[in-house]
């Protein structure tokens, strides 16, 4: 708000706006704010929080409406959502029809280059259905009459961009983006031959990871797994992770206590269990939160335990 020197009254609007909040950071601000979601429990919750949100996929449809409602937006974001988006032309002509002449629209996903540099391989999943680098991004939304004025580079989910949009001439282009764009160069992430060596790479991470655990478990340790992230079941799956390996998994999600993982069907409880019977290792699953989960379980490495980080090498911690 600060940068932009948005006025106080103007929308806000959120695509993928889970419950509100950072819309809610967006009204206590003064702002006017909008979301749109397509989870039925998830935009009761939003709407009974005082955030206004409609239950929808959002496209040119869903823009007609809501600007009618509403207005144009001076603001538009919308956070790990893009790279979901099946229709990308019909979810840009939404965009572009809901935008204020001035206004800007903001989405941050996972950069293309992390995941082939530190081998994310698991971030790879069905949700996922766009994987997203600067290059293409500039013809793409030209189409639009739109263009990337800037780009803010973040260490969340193992590296992510924010990208900056407005429409062509609004605001100066800033450096940043041909920097980028030489990055992605000098990095070769448009050649095959990277992308060959990229999967290679994931094989040989397979072979050491699952190595480590049976080593592991021939000396008799045991060893858990700590989160039941979609990531984590790609990684499980991938590698053939079972139950054999793992003995359970834990988790804070009380809709994913009590159940079992996809495909290896490994069981999940409560994060607690992991003090109680204090396992001899744990594997992160969602390991671009570890920093945060190590903290979180100082007891369990006072005690004696040790945690294994897969990516982007297999470590023990």
């Amino acid at each position: 708000m600060a940068r932009f020197k948005l006025n106080k009254n103007t929308l806000v609007v959120d695509i993928g706006s889970n419950v509100g909040v950072l819309l809610e950071g967006f009204k206590n601000k003064g702002m006017t704010v909008f979301g749109v979601d397509a989870a039925h429990r998830i935009v009761e919750i939003a709407n009974k929080r005082g955030i206004p949100t409609k239950c929808d996929l959002f496209g040119k449809k869903v823009a007609e409406e809501v600007a009618k409602e509403k207005g144009r937006a001076n603001v538009i974001t919308a956070t790990n959502l893009f790279a979901h988006v099946d229709d990308l032309n019909d979810f840009m002509e939404g965009i572009k029809l809901l935008l204020s002449e001035q206004g800007i629209f903001v989405f941050e996903l996972p950069y293309l280059v992390n995941l082939i540099d530190d081998l994310e391989y698991d971030t790879i999943y069905h949700q996922h259905l766009s994987y997203i680098s600067i290059k293409p991004l500039i013809p793409f939304f030209k189409k639009f009459g739109m263009e990337v004025f800037d780009v803010v580079k973040s260490d969340i989910h193992g590296g992510s961009i924010r990208v900056f949009v407005d429409k062509i001439g609004e605001r100066n282009v800033m450096p940043v983006i041909d920097e980028l764009l030489e990055l992605e160069q000098n990095k070769k992430i448009y050649d095959i031959k990277r992308m060959n060596d990229f999967s290679e790479s994931v094989k040989n991470h397979r072979y050491e990871l699952v190595s480590l655990l049976y080593d592991l478990k021939k000396q008799g340790k045991t060893i858990v797994g700590l989160g039941a992230p979609s990531k984590g079941n790609t990684l499980l799956n991938y590698c053939h992770i079972h139950n054999g390996l793992l003995d359970y998994l834990t988790e804070k999600s009380e809709l994913k206590k009590n159940r079992y993982s996809p495909g290896v069907l490994i069981p999940i409880y409560s994060d607690e269990k992991i003090i109680q019977e204090m396992p001899d290792y744990a594997l992160i699953l969602p390991w671009n939160f570890s920093k945060e989960i190590m903290n979180n379980l100082k007891e369990y490495k006072e005690k004696g335990g040790k945690f294994i980080i897969p990516i982007p090498v297999p470590k023990i911690v």
